[in-house]
């Protein structure tokens, strides 16, 4: 009985996505799949928690996680998603005092692991 449910949602599920398809729209950073715009709405943590669960669960543990920053103030929105943030934009924003610790062109994650921000 559990399979056949199973089953069902999964068949359910796809043809939702083909339903959407036509309403897909390009992705505008490479690397990140296409999104219905309804798709655009959602918080990026509810997809990358199955997607890159890794990388979500770094992020969860983390001060930011903790603190409730979202993806979308470091690495912006769906329209302008930024992979690598800027660090006087995203970084600044927040931490204008930590900016000035470090040497040269040294980014904030050459010295902490990029999600959870422990040193390394």
């Amino acid at each position: 009985m559990r399979k056949q449910v199973l089953v069902v949602l999964v068949l359910a599920a796809l043809v939702a996505l083909a339903a959407c398809s036509s309403m897909r729209v390009t992705a505008t950073k490479v690397g990140h799949p296409s999104l219905a715009e309804q798709e655009m709405l959602i918080p990026c943590s509810e997809c990358h928690q199955q997607v890159t669960p890794q990388v979500y669960t770094e992020w969860y543990d983390s001060t930011h996680g903790i603190g409730q920053v979202k993806c979308y103030q470091c690495h912006g929105t769906y329209e302008n998603l930024r992979v690598t943030p800027d660090m006087a934009q995203s970084c600044g924003s927040c931490h204008t005092d930590k900016l000035g610790d470090h040497t040269g062109n040294q980014t904030c994650w050459e010295c902490h692991d990029v999600h959870s921000f422990l040193s390394k």
